[in-house]
C-alpha cells in the first residue's frame, strides 16, 4: 500500500508545475520515441524531434497547428482521427496499439502506439497526447511465455499456408480463448492480426523485389482472390498493392 503522504506530495508537485516548456523538454531526450500533443481540434500543439523528423521536417514550428490529414495519407489519418475521437469522447487511454506502417523507404515497419486523454482540473478532456516507437519483430519475444514463443515461430513458419487458429490452439493444449488471451498478452496482437500483418510484410517484399502478378502473390499468401488481397493491403498500408509497387518496386 502506498504511503498517503507520498501521494499527497505527488499531487502538490504536479499541481505546482509552472515551467511547462521545461517539463515537456524531457520528451526531447527520449531516444527512438516520438511524443506528440494535440488540442481538441486534433491539431498538433507540441511534438519532440523524433516525431517531426520522422516526417522529414526540420523543426517543431513546421507542424504546429497541423492535423493528421495534412501530414499523413488519408486512410492513415482517418484511423488516427477515429482513435483520437474515441479517447476524447470516453476520456480513456488507448495503449499497446501495434500497427504496421510504411517507413520512409517503403518497407513495412511495426510501431507501438500509446495515447492518453489530457484532462483539466475539472476532469474534462482538453486534448490527446501519446508516444509512438518502433516495435521490432524481435520485440514480439518480450514474453517469457515459452509456449507463445513456440506459437509465434509456428505462425511465422506457416504464414503462407495459414494454420487454423482453433487447430493451432488444440495442438498446443489450450482453448481458442486461452490462445487469444495469452498471445495478445505476449505480443499486443491476436494470432489472426499477427498472421495478417505477417502476410502483408511478405506481400511488400514480393511487390518490391519481383514482377509477379498481383493474383499470383495473393494466392500464394493465402488470400481467396486478388480483390481480398487488395482490400487487406490497402487497409493496413494505406495504398493499393499496384500503387505500392509503382512507388517502391
Amino acid at each position: 500500500m502506498k504511503n498517503p503522504n507520498v501521494l499527497n506530495q505527488q499531487k502538490i508537485i504536479l499541481e505546482d508545475i509552472h515551467s511547462i516548456p521545461n517539463f515537456l523538454s524531457i520528451f526531447d531526450t527520449l531516444l527512438g520515441i516520438s511524443f506528440f500533443v494535440k488540442d481538441l481540434d486534433f491539431c498538433l500543439i507540441s511534438a519532440n524531434p523524433n516525431f517531426y523528423q520522422r516526417l522529414g521536417l526540420k523543426s517543431q514550428k513546421e507542424l504546429l497547428g497541423k492535423n493528421d490529414f495534412e501530414l499523413f495519407p488519408e486512410p492513415l489519418a482517418k484511423k488516427f482521427r477515429k482513435d483520437d475521437e474515441w479517447i476524447v469522447r470516453e476520456s480513456k487511454p488507448m495503449t499497446g496499439l501495434v500497427e504496421l506502417f510504411l517507413n520512409l523507404q517503403g518497407i513495412p515497419a511495426w510501431y507501438l502506439t500509446n495515447k492518453f486523454p489530457i484532462m483539466n482540473k475539472e476532469d474534462q478532456p482538453i486534448g490527446v497526447m501519446g508516444t509512438v516507437q518502433r516495435y521490432d519483430k524481435n520485440d514480439l519475444r518480450l514474453t517469457r511465455d515459452d509456449k507463445m514463443e513456440s506459437i509465434i515461430d509456428q505462425l511465422r513458419t506457416e504464414d503462407v499456408n495459414t494454420p487454423n487458429i482453433k487447430h493451432l490452439a488444440t495442438a498446443n493444449g489450450m482453448s481458442h480463448r486461452q490462445l487469444n488471451r495469452r498471445f495478445k498478452e505476449a505480443t499486443g496482437l491476436t494470432p489472426q492480426q499477427f498472421m495478417m500483418r505477417s502476410r502483408i510484410e511478405r506481400a511488400c517484399e514480393e511487390l518490391r523485389e519481383t514482377d509477379r502478378s498481383l493474383s499470383d502473390i495473393a494466392y500464394e499468401l493465402g488470400f481467396c482472390d486478388q480483390s481480398a488481397f487488395t482490400a487487406q493491403f490497402r487497409k493496413r498500408m494505406t495504398l493499393t498493392p499496384k500503387k505500392y509497387r509503382e512507388q517502391y518496386g
